[in-house]
């Protein structure tokens, strides 16, 4: 699964030592051909589509666009192309926040009630600043609440979410008890911003950071649109014949995420970061300094990610991530490197912007792996689905595995039968799931949520009851009987 690929071998071991025996990675030619041997492997095993860019400083080094911004209309992506970045938008409110407090208009210890008396929000008087930027406050996720999914459309201001933020019960015990990822939170540091600036938020963003940064082509706007070859329009595709547009499953963007950009826009604001043009250096380190255990090799910071890596670097990041977007940015903050990986797939980013700097550093990468799903899925292409259903545990076998690595192969290839509205082949394979995972919650959700998609409720709330019945905590099965009213 994670074999190294080596390219050019004796020239490569070569490049490879005088990497070692440096304190610094020097670009090398091989390192684009490299690039590009990799980027190629995901398009085979990943159905990869997307921009990625490397710089370092003042210089591009290497960019590249691959597929297609729109598959419907044979558009191809192209190196200016704006992308749902996601939560990554997340490290755009955190400089905001950051510039404020360097101003003295706000503090790390400041209360949500002290600078929002009106949030309405539990715990109010006990929610910091630090809690928000560290997604340990407990104020949960909006996008959970039973209402939003039907109201998200008529959502275009971080006032008008304020109802779904305040009703969200708190996720943790007491504030600060650990950290949980939380949306609601970077939308009240939003809120922040505005009332302390008397700006709106996307104001802020214009006159705080993009004219400071040269940054020319992002934005925040309502509706979203998807309009290649402008704009990369969503996918989640598993093989060229097979794939799913995911526009109608898109979230409106908000300070917490979902700004479109480009991979030119994302270096020049690693950039002005990386040279103090947004913050003094002494903020800025602070903003990257790692605070809370995330379990993914890192610790969050104050909206971003401080990594850990077998460099030796400093490597701060933040990725992000909807239905048909994955996105990640990486600054070596010693050397000055810039990696942007923008993909209008689900495709793990950080992977590719690991490989590209593992690349730069050691002359190196892992191969990907095909995933199980995509695999099925070219077999369903090429026998039928009946005959993945009549030949499971062979083709298992035939794929290398004695049973279902993960339920998440049973999710992901399930989810997008559904996509494709073939509810029936779905709900089969959410049976093969059950058989092997018996105990696992995900799969009782799975075909509650798809019975709830089809308008079955007191058959999806059977479904629903049986998850709690393993884990009366689990959370999605509480939120989804509540969105249904039961």
């Amino acid at each position: 699964m994670n074999q190294e690929f080596r390219y050019m071998k004796k020239y490569l071991l070569g490049i490879a030592l005088i990497v070692a025996s440096s304190t610094q990675a020097q670009w090398q030619p091989i390192h684009a051909s490299s690039i590009d041997s990799m980027l190629q492997q995901y398009v085979y095993a990943r159905q990869l589509s997307g921009v990625i860019l490397v710089a370092k400083d003042n210089q591009v080094l290497y960019q590249k666009a691959i597929g297609m911004a729109d598959r419907e209309k044979q558009m191809p992506n192209d190196i200016s192309t704006n992308f749902n970045i996601a939560s990554m938008g997340k490290t755009f409110t955190a400089t905001l926040i950051m510039q404020l407090i360097q101003e003295g208009k706000l503090s790390l210890h400041s209360t949500l009630e002290s600078v929002l008396p009106k949030s309405g929000v539990q715990k109010a008087d006990s929610i910091t600043v630090y809690h928000l930027l560290t997604h340990s406050s407990g104020v949960g996720n909006y996008m959970m609440h039973k209402n939003y999914e039907q109201d998200r459309t008529k959502l275009t201001s971080l006032a008008s979410l304020m109802p779904y933020v305040r009703e969200m019960e708190p996720t943790m015990p007491y504030v600060g008890a650990s950290h949980h990822y939380s949306n609601s939170g970077f939308i009240l540091l939003g809120r922040i911003i505005e009332t302390i600036t008397g700006k709106t938020y996307i104001q802020n963003l214009q006159d705080r950071i993009f004219k400071k940064a040269g940054i020319q082509n992002s934005y925040i706007h309502y509706p979203a649109t998807f309009e290649a070859p402008k704009e990369a329009v969503p996918y989640i595709a598993y093989t060229a014949k097979t794939y799913h547009n995911a526009v109608a499953e898109e979230f409106p963007a908000y300070s917490d995420g979902g700004m479109q950009s480009n991979v030119i826009d994302l270096w020049r604001f690693g950039k002005a970061l990386l040279t103090n043009q947004l913050l003094g250096q002494s903020f800025r380190d602070t903003m990257w300094k790692g605070r809370m255990d995330i379990g993914r090799g890192g610790k969050y910071a104050f909206g971003w990610i401080d990594n850990t890596n077998p460099w030796g670097k400093k490597v701060v990041s933040h990725d992000g991530g909807g239905k048909g977007f994955s996105t990640d940015l990486k600054l070596v903050v010693e050397d000055g490197y810039v990696v942007v990986v923008l993909l209008n797939n689900r495709v793990n980013p950080r992977e590719i912007s690991n490989n590209i700097l593992s690349i730069i550093y050691t002359g190196q990468y892992q191969k990907p792996d095909k995933y199980l799903e995509i695999q099925l899925t070219e077999t369903m292409e090429q026998k039928g689905f009946q005959y993945i259903v009549d030949n499971y545990t062979t083709i298992l076998k035939e794929k290398g595995f004695d049973k279902t690595p993960s339920p998440w192969v049973i999710i992901r290839f399930s989810d997008m039968l559904e996509n494709l509205g073939e509810y029936d082949k779905a709900y089969a394979i959410q049976e093969l799931g059950r058989k092997e995972f018996p105990k696992e919650t995900s799969m009782y959700n799975i075909t509650g949520q798809l019975l709830a998609t089809q308008g079955k409720k007191a058959e999806a709330k059977q479904w629903f009851d049986k998850a709690l019945a393993i884990d009366p905590k689990d959370e999605f099965a509480r939120m989804m009987l509540k969105q249904l009213g039961l």
